[in-house]
C-alpha cells in the first residue's frame, strides 16, 4: 500500500473511532433530554460448566437483579432469550425493557424478570474515563498521522493507536441497543484491540531488520495467538466478543458460552507476552538511534497492553467487589499511559528516554502495589471472614481503597527514590560530577588547566558527540580556546546575541544562521556580561538534553565563566573584581560625602 493512502486510511479511522466514542457517550448520556439506552444488570456474567448457561457472578445489593430475586451462582439459559436479550448478555441491556430469565438455582428452575436500570456516571465514572484513553489514543493517532506520516515507522505506530483506540472503545460493555444489529456491528469493531497487538509486535519487528530466527518465530507466534483470540474472543462477556461466541449467539448453533472462561482470557494474556518478547529482543538488537528510537516506542506501548489483558484475567481471579474497584484503577491506567507515550513524544527535546522509563517504571510498581494490596485484603478477607455478607466485602474493600488512597503520596515517594537509586544512579552521578566541578573552578589558578578540565568534566559526564569551549578574542569575536578547534565566530553570531541578551541555554537547531555547530550552547556569564560559551554537539544515542542535565552544565558554564574573568583580570595586572567594585563603591561614596559637606558649609556661612 502507498503511503499516502495507508495515511488517509488511518486519519479515517481515527475519525470513525472518535464517532464511536460519542456514540457510546451519548448511549449513557442521552440525547436531547430523552432517556438514555444503555441499562444496567446490577450483576456481572461469567462462564459456567452448564451448556448454554451464563452464572452471575456477582449482584449488586438493591440493584435490578437483586430486586428481581436473583441471587450469585444463578444460571441463566441462554436459548430462551430472543437474538437482542442473547446479546445484550455480552454487554448491556435497554434501560427500563424488561428481560425475563429461566434461572436454575441449584436443582431448582425459576423464572425472574429484570428491569434493568439507568446508567449513572457516578457510579461508573471509569467507562467515561476508558472512553477518554481511547479517544486520546485517536487523537494522538491522527496528530502523528496529519503532522508526521512518513518518519521512520510512524504510519505503522499510528495504526498500532488507532487500532487500539478503536478496540478500547468497542468493549461491548459500553453500549445498550434498542436492536441486535449494532451489537454485532461493536462486537466486530471491537476485534481491533487484538489486531492492535499484532500491530504492536510488527511495529517491534521493523527495527535492527533483518529478524533473526528468534524474532521471527516470536512475531509468527503473536500472529497465530493473536488469531485465535480474533475467533474465540476475551474469554469474557463484556469486553471483546470473539468471532466464534459472536457466531453461536447469533444462530445457537453451538454453545457460545464455551468461548468465556479464564483459559480464553491466557490467550489474550500470551499474544500481549510474546508481543512483549518481540519488544525486548527489538531493542536489545538495536544501536544507537535505533534503539533509542525503539526504546521510547515501545516500552509506552508495553505499559498500556499489559493493562487490557490483566484487566480481563482479573476478573476471574477476583472478586466482584474487588472488581468493580479494580476497573477503576485499569482505566486510571488506561488514560495515564498514552498521555506519558504522548509526553514522551511530542516533547523528546525537553524529555529523554531515561525519564520516559523512569515514569513508566515508577508507574508501574505503584500500580502493582495497590493491585496486590487490593489481593491481598481480598484473600484476607475471604479468610478471616468467610461467612460474611456482600456488603462487609464491600465495605472492606471501600476501607482498604481509603487507606491506600490516603498512602499514594508516600508509596509514590518511596518507589520514585527507589527507582533512580537502583536504575538512574548512574545519571545522577554524572550530574552531580557536573555541579561538583563548577563549584571547584572557582579554586583553580590557572586559565588553561580550568578549561581543559571543564571540558574533559563535560566529555566524561555527558554523551556528547563532541563539546567546545568557546573564549572572548579581541573585542568583538569568540573564538575556541583550543588550538585544534578553528571555530571562530562574530560577537553578532545569531547564537551569541542569544546567550548575551537571555542568560541562559540556545537550542542551536532553531537558530539556522549561527555558525556554532552542535545541539546546545550555554552561557559562561559574569558581571552580566558573556565571557564565553560551552558549546555540546548531538548525543551519542541520538536522544535530547533532558532538563536536569541542561541545568547542571548551565552551573558548570557560569561557574567557569565567574573563575575565568576573575584569572583574565588578574593576567592583565587589573586589581581582583571584586575588590576593585569595592573600591568603586567606597570612592562613590567619598565623593558624594564630599559634596554634602561643601553644601552645608555654604548654608552655615549665608547663615
Amino acid at each position: 500500500m502507498k503511503p499516502a493512502s495507508w495515511r488517509v486510511i488511518v486519519l479515517a479511522l481515527c475519525a470513525a473511532g472518535a464517532l464511536l466514542v460519542l456514540v457510546a457517550f451519548l448511549d449513557q448520556a442521552g440525547v436531547g433530554g430523552s432517556p438514555a439506552w444503555y441499562g444496567v444488570w446490577g450483576g456481572f456474567f461469567s462462564g459456567s460448566s452448564e451448556p448454554y448457561h451464563l452464572s452471575f457472578r456477582g449482584v449488586d445489593p438493591g440493584g435490578p437483579a437483586d430486586r428481581a430475586g436473583i441471587r450469585e451462582g444463578d444460571l441463566v439459559d441462554v436459548r430462551g432469550l430472543p437474538l437482542r436479550d442473547r446479546l445484550s448478555l455480552m454487554g448491556q441491556p435497554q434501560a427500563g425493557r424488561p428481560v425475563t430469565f429461566q434461572v436454575q438455582r441449584g436443582d431448582a428452575r425459576l423464572q425472574a424478570t429484570v428491569v434493568p436500570g439507568p446508567f449513572s456516571f457516578w457510579r461508573r465514572w471509569q467507562f467515561v474515563v476508558s472512553e477518554l484513553a481511547g479517544l486520546w489514543l485517536l487523537f494522538f493517532a491522527a496528530l502523528i498521522a496529519w503532522r508526521r506520516p512518513y518518519a521512520d515507522n510512524n504510519l505503522l505506530l499510528s495504526t498500532v493507536l488507532v487500532c487500539a483506540g478503536i478496540g478500547f472503545a468497542s468493549q461491548t460493555l459500553f453500549y445498550g441497543w434498542p436492536w441486535a444489529w449494532p451489537y454485532v456491528a461493536i462486537a466486530l469493531a471491537g476485534q481491533a484491540m487484538p489486531v492492535s497487538i499484532a500491530l504492536w509486535a510488527a511495529l517491534a519487528s521493523s527495527f535492527a531488520r533483518p529478524l533473526s530466527t528468534g524474532r521471527r518465530i516470536a512475531l509468527n507466534a503473536c500472529y497465530a495467538l493473536v488469531a485465535i483470540s480474533i475467533v474465540a474472543g476475551s474469554g469474557t462477556p463484556d469486553f471483546s466478543l470473539g468471532l466464534a461466541p459472536l457466531l453461536g449467539t447469533m444462530t445457537l448453533w453451538f454453545d457460545p458460552t464455551i468461548f468465556i472462561g479464564p483459559a480464553w482470557t491466557l490467550l489474550v494474556d500470551a499474544a500481549a507476552a510474546v508481543a512483549l518478547v518481540c519488544s525486548v529482543l527489538a531493542i536489545s538488537a538495536a544501536h544507537g538511534v535505533d534503539r533509542q528510537r525503539a526504546r521510547w516506542l515501545l516500552v509506552p506501548l508495553a505499559a498500556f497492553f499489559g493493562v487490557y489483558p490483566s484487566a480481563t484475567l482479573a476478573l476471574y481471579v477476583l472478586s466482584y467487589a474487588t472488581i468493580l474497584v479494580g476497573r477503576q484503577i485499569f482505566s486510571v491506567v488506561a488514560i495515564v499511559t498514552p498521555l506519558v507515550l504522548t509526553y514522551a513524544a511530542l516533547n523528546r527535546r525537553l524529555i529523554d528516554i531515561g525519564f520516559v522509563l523512569n515514569r513508566t517504571a515508577v508507574f508501574a510498581i505503584v500500580s502493582a502495589i495497590v493491585i496486590g494490596a487490593f489481593i491481598l485484603v481480598e484473600w484476607a478477607a475471604g479468610a478471616w471472614f468467610a461467612n460474611a455478607s456482600h456488603t462487609t466485602s464491600v465495605i472492606i474493600g471501600a476501607l482498604a481503597a481509603l487507606v491506600l488512597g490516603l498512602s499514594m503520596r508516600y508509596i509514590h515517594n518511596y518507589v520514585d527514590r527507589f527507582v533512580d537509586r537502583a536504575f538512574f544512579h548512574q545519571r545522577h552521578d554524572d550530574e552531580s560530577a557536573l555541579r561538583r566541578f563548577a563549584h571547584e573552578s572557582s579554586y583553580i589558578r590557572d586559565s588553561r588547566t580550568l578549561l581543559e578540565r571543564a571540558l574533559r568534566t563535560v566529555q566524561e559526564h555527558t554523551t556528547a558527540e563532541s563539546a567546545d569551549i568557546l573564549v572572548r578574542n579581541g573585542s568583538t569575536r569568540y573564538a575556541s580556546a583550543f588550538a585544534n578547534s578553528a571555530l571562530d565566530v562574530s560577537e553578532n553570531d545569531p547564537a551569541i546575541v542569544a546567550l548575551n541578551a537571555w542568560n541562559k541555554p540556545v537550542d542551536l537547531h532553531e537558530l539556522a544562521e549561527s555558525r556554532l555547530p552542535g545541539e546546545l550552547a550555554f552561557p559562561m556569564m559574569s558581571r552580566g556580561r558573556l565571557v564565553g560559551a560551552l558549546v555540546c554537539g548531538p548525543k551519542r544515542d541520538g536522544e535530547r538534553y533532558p532538563p536536569d542535565e541542561s541545568d547542571a552544565l548551565l552551573v558548570l558554564a557560569h561557574g567557569v565563566g565567574s573563575a575565568l574573568d576573575v584569572l583574565d583580570a588578574k593576567a592583565e595586572g587589573a586589581p581582583d573584581p571584586a575588590i576593585a567594585e569595592l573600591r568603586e563603591s567606597v570612592r562613590a561614596l567619598t565623593e558624594i560625602t564630599r559634596s554634602l559637606s561643601d553644601t552645608l558649609a555654604d548654608r552655615l556661612r549665608k547663615i
